[in-house]
């Protein structure tokens, strides 16, 4: 649409009048771009691009300094192309998104319009809908506080955080405006550089602090694994609402991604903790929590893992072939290492409770095979490790459980005794809990398989005589699918078998009195 002068509704001279217009009256970023979202029409991306005054080119510079020199950097067309979206061009991605919020000092669902939200893959919405709203760009103060100060938040909310540090106020139309460049002038460009490079060099997240909290995840992770989950679950709560408080403060972009690596770590360990613990509702919520922050900053690694995780909740929730698809996603983000055997052998569990004997025997030799290869080591499976670990006695065990579910008890068997060979070998400080207990379980299965009731009596014997405090998870469904076994045929009928049967009731019994 045009004017009767000719000008274009929306053209730069008027965006610019109505954006120094409003920073004269004292209104923020945010409101001038709402405020061209209503007059003109704009989508929120070129919105929040014009309230700032930028070029397509001068985002897409600032966007690549806040990447990193080590990627392609992004180009005025890119922007163009994300701000064309959905007409036509490109749908920024949850990544471009969150980079562009940096930028604009917005929160990433700003920068969606409401007939957009619709139209991003639901998986991006749940992304969205997690993001932490404190970024090194954040939004105008005096918009932040209006709509917080009188609003103290519900009642056990979650940890109470600082707000950011007040910014140096952005300059008025007056200072935007023409001058003469003396040399006074010159000066007082200088001192306003020098004043905003002063405050955006302070953080108020320090090294030792991080570092701790690295030594804490470590421990923890590592811990995890020697445990039952219940005894470390208060633990890393605390330490992910530490790091929830530092995420709220002021903090550089390597620092942010440093939190936010660690946020998703202990996420994950909670998520695995809820699943041991059969709260597979709140496993589910923990993990799309973790993936989001592993989403916010591209971690590989973190994201390969979580895939595993998810994989496992849907696995023992009766979810076989979602389990088997999230662990075929996750491999996308490895090319080998502990992490992609991990995978494969969370896959085959899922393909051979869809009883498919020849992809589960692919997806097992695929995890020998890439276990026998070099690998660099990765930071979180292989240098942190523990939970977000998968030795080669853990491997054997799931190979085990695989056959037992495909009904081969020879194979069973044997990677079983595979997996009991290798505990011992293990140092004391990295064996499994509940490791043994849980593979003499899967051999009491093979061997009932197989009839030979005289050695699944002698294989579960360690287990009942185990004390409490070493028993695996999934413990009492375990137990419950043998029992059933020696009360059907051929064992129905067997002295040997109804006593077995009456030591496991009395076992499982016991076991759901003390949990």
């Amino acid at each position: 649409m045009t004017r009767s002068g000719g000008m274009k509704s929306g053209s730069k001279p008027e965006r610019e009048r109505l954006r120094h217009e409003m920073l004269a009256s004292g209104r923020g970023i945010a409101e001038i771009a709402a405020e061209m979202v209503r007059r003109w029409r704009f989508n929120p991306r070129q919105a929040w691009r014009y309230a700032h005054g930028l070029s397509q080119d001068e985002v897409a510079a600032r966007c690549t300094a806040l990447r990193g020199g080590d990627r392609a950097p992004l180009t005025g067309k890119r922007i163009s192309d994300y701000e064309a979206w959905p007409q036509r061009g490109s749908r920024p991605t949850v990544r471009v998104l969150a980079l562009l919020a940096q930028v604009y000092g917005a929160r990433p669902g700003d920068l969606l319009g409401p007939d957009e939200w619709p139209l991003v893959p639901e998986s991006d919405r749940l992304v969205l809908g997690h993001l932490v709203t404190t970024w090194i760009g954040v939004p105008d103060e005096t918009e932040h506080h209006a709509s917080h100060a009188d609003d103290p938040g519900p009642e056990g909310s979650g940890p109470e955080v600082p707000g950011p540090a007040p910014r140096p106020a952005p300059l008025g139309p007056a200072a935007l405006a023409p001058v003469a460049l003396t040399p006074a002038a010159i000066r007082a460009a200088a001192h306003v550089s020098g004043e905003h490079a002063e405050w955006a060099e302070v953080t108020e997240v320090g090294p030792v602090t991080l570092e701790q909290l690295d030594h804490d995840a470590t421990e923890l992770a590592r811990r995890y694994i020697l445990v039952d989950p219940g005894e470390i679950f208060t633990e890393l709560i605390r330490l992910r609402d530490r790091v929830y408080r530092l995420l709220a403060r002021r903090s550089r972009p390597a620092q942010q991604t440093h939190l936010y690596l660690l946020a998703g770590q202990a996420c994950g360990l909670l998520a695995s903790a809820s699943l041991e613990l059969g709260c597979h509702d709140a496993a589910v919520e923990q993990a799309n929590a973790a993936w989001a922050y592993a989403e916010i900053i591209g971690h590989r690694g973190l994201r390969a893992w979580l895939r595993g995780t998810q994989a496992l909740i849907a696995f023992w929730s009766g979810r076989a072939r979602e389990s088997v698809q999230l662990a075929r996603a996750g491999r996308d983000y490895l090319r080998g290492g502990t992490g992609f055997v991990r995978l494969c052998n969370i896959e085959s569990r899922g393909w051979a409770h869809l009883g498919n004997r020849a992809e589960t025997e692919r997806v097992i030799t695929m995890g020998h095979r890439t276990r026998d290869l070099p690998a660099a080591p990765d930071e979180l499976h292989d240098v942190v490790g523990g939970e977000f670990g998968f030795d080669e006695a853990r491997q054997a065990f799931c190979n085990a459980g695989a056959y037992v579910q495909l009904g081969m008890p020879k194979l069973a068997v044997r990677a079983a005794e595979r997996a009991l060979r290798l505990y011992p070998s293990t140092a004391e400080r990295n064996r499994r809990y509940g490791g043994e207990a849980s593979t003499r379980l899967e051999m009491t299965a093979a061997h009932l398989i197989d009839h030979a009731l005289d050695a699944a009596g002698a294989d579960l014997e360690p287990v009942v005589t185990a004390p409490e405090d070493r028993r695996p998870a999934q413990f009492g469904a375990k137990l419950a699918a043998i029992h059933a076994t020696l009360n059907c045929p051929p064992y129905a009928n067997s002295r040997e078998a109804r006593e077995l049967a009456e030591r496991i009731r009395v076992l499982a019994t016991s076991t759901r009195g003390s949990g």
